[in-house]
């Protein structure tokens, strides 16, 4: 092994430790504030961040996090998070919600099971559009074009800078998400003939969604159709905000009050929609922690270490040892 990846190694084993002292010297003081976790795609082999648009996160790595955020948080629900940060006391653990994004049949078929054997909460943001049927989303095809060969600066995809090269495909990904829907849905179809197209993996159908609600899972909306939320005019932003909601409502037997903005994007125009959609909690993709003095339509996510468990919970420590001095 080479003298640079020995000291990473040593570097890692640290981070748990240094973790455990920082939340430890952090519970001591009355800080009411809390930390939710934001996963997209668990499973193996483990994806290539930078180079992936959703990289699946190993599964021995997601278990391991699993159980060291059980041995040092209070694990809730997304919708219980901040009544749990306002209630925190000194000494005792700090709350953590573990969250999940998208539509992606993994959900049910890996990180059901994961999560049930370690006995872990979490709350599954759905948007419901492949509940019917396989449905790609722009990311979704753009990433199987890839995968089949398509280089990142295809003249058929939106010029970028540096679309060749660790960080491309991203750059790429993201100047499609602002381009008109239209537009957007056209190039979908093309994206979907030079992967080969055969997407029919793609999505969270019915009887999957309802595994979820059968093991006990909470169901938060993430929007029918994934739009910048930000980018909407006030109209289409209260129509989103409510299409596909009832399904998912009437699938899993609640209202859903709690809601995770696509991409992680909002802004106080957003959050104030969503209240007068009548959502409670907002989860956004911000790196912070949750404090009580939080607008709750406003709240951030960390997203989980492809390093190590250490990594992840030294993060986590981190934040919240700061917590309140933001």
């Amino acid at each position: 092994m080479r003298t640079s990846a020995v000291l990473e190694h040593g570097k890692r084993r640290l981070h748990e430790p240094a973790a455990r002292v920082l939340l430890a010297a952090a519970r001591r003081r009355p800080t009411t504030a809390g930390a939710a976790l934001c996963y997209h795609r668990v499973g193996d082999p483990q994806g290539r961040q930078g180079y992936e648009l959703v990289p699946a996160l190993g599964s021995r790595l997601f278990v391991e996090q699993l159980r060291l955020v059980r041995r040092r948080f209070r694990l809730v629900t997304a919708s219980e998070l901040p009544d749990a940060v306002a209630a925190r006391r000194r000494g005792a653990r700090f709350p953590l919600a573990v969250t999940f994004d998208d539509d992606l049949s993994g959900h049910a078929s890996i990180s059901l099971d994961l999560l049930r054997s370690a006995r872990i909460p979490a709350t599954f943001f759905v948007g419901g559009g492949s509940l019917d049927g396989p449905r790609a989303f722009y990311w979704e095809s753009l990433q199987a074009a890839l995968d089949a060969g398509m280089a990142a600066d295809d003249p058929l995809l939106p010029r970028v800078e540096a679309a060749a090269g660790p960080g491309g495909a991203h750059r790429v990904a993201d100047a499609i998400r602002l381009l008109p829907r239209r537009d957007r849905d056209a190039l979908i179809v093309a994206l979907t003939e030079r992967a080969g197209g055969d997407l029919r993996e793609i999505g969270l159908a019915e009887p999957e969604l309802r595994r979820l609600v059968d093991a006990g899972f909470e169901i938060g909306f993430h929007t029918r159709d994934h739009e910048s939320l930000d980018q909407l005019g006030d109209g289409e932003l209260a129509a989103v905000l409510r299409d596909g909601r009832e399904r998912l409502e009437d699938i899993s037997g609640r209202r859903l009050r709690t809601v995770a903005y696509p991409f992680g994007l909002a802004d106080a125009r957003v959050a104030d929609a969503a209240r007068a959609a009548g959502f409670q909690t907002g989860y956004t993709l911000a790196a912070v922690p949750v404090l009580a003095t939080d607008d709750p339509l406003l709240l951030g996510r960390f997203q989980p270490s492809f390093a190590s468990a250490g990594r992840t919970a030294l993060e986590l420590a981190r934040a919240l040892a700061g917590a309140g001095r933001r």
